[in-house]
């Protein structure tokens, strides 16, 4: 039986605290932190004061906010990034171009999510605007049964965590042999979608997707773009 890996709760309510901080432009108050995270004022007054004493936590008269040494611990992933973005960035425009839909660029974000880095928008009504900077769930979309696809571990995690069906496990053996991955409304309905995975320098870094109306990216048009942007990545 799979045991899940010991988690230090002071490790964990203060990474929740900077979540909270980074979603909000201004500063935050303690209470507002404190009703954000469900703990009491006295717990996050005591997280918060060790993070501001480290220079992780910025404390002002108007309240919390990031603090700078989260840029210095924070730049080799936005160089990574940057890199994956400006390498793929004419396939995500090629994609957008050839279907007039939505392209997206995603990279994995911890053990079970995935982070859309970058978008280049189609004018379709139904497509989902820009989500740069948004996570989504592994298991529900195209792009996410890539990662699973292609990232042994991530599965292998999932597995054992009992969040992988059969139906999905047979979905994964043909997104292997395929190369891609379709969503046909499955996360959203009238929405249909294609992944492929992409590699850098022989490793597997992202994945580029497509999504539009289910009334015209129909599963045999997506299958077409598939060997298009396979050959041309």
């Amino acid at each position: 039986m799979y045991k899940e890996p010991k988690r230090i709760q002071s490790v964990e309510r203060s990474f929740a605290i900077l979540e909270v901080l980074s979603r909000h432009p201004g500063p935050l108050t303690l209470q507002q932190v404190s009703e954000a995270v469900e703990l009491n004022k006295t717990t996050v007054h005591g997280l918060l004061a060790t993070m501001s004493e480290l220079g992780y936590v910025l404390r002002s008269k108007q309240g919390y906010s990031l603090g700078l040494r989260l840029r210095e611990l924070s730049r080799p992933l936005e160089q990574k990034d940057e890199a994956i973005r400006r390498h793929f960035s004419a396939l995500l425009m090629k994609m957008a171009q050839l279907t007039d839909n939505t392209a997206y660029l995603a990279v994995p974000s911890g053990a079970q999510e995935y982070l859309y880095l970058d978008a280049v928008e189609g004018d379709h009504s139904l497509t989902i605007r820009s989500p740069r900077g948004k996570r989504e769930g592994l298991t529900t979309s195209a792009i996410g049964k890539v990662f699973l696809a292609f990232d042994h571990e991530l599965l292998r995690r999932l597995r054992l965590l009992g969040q992988v069906s059969r139906a999905l496990e047979k979905e994964l053996q043909w997104v292997s042999q395929h190369n891609y991955a379709l969503d046909l409304e499955e996360a959203q309905a009238g929405l249909n979608c294609l992944a492929i995975p992409l590699y850098l320098n022989g490793e597997f870094v992202a994945v580029a997707g497509i999504s539009g109306g289910a009334g015209e990216l129909t599963r045999a048009r997506l299958m077409h773009f598939a060997l298009q942007f396979l050959t041309t990545k």
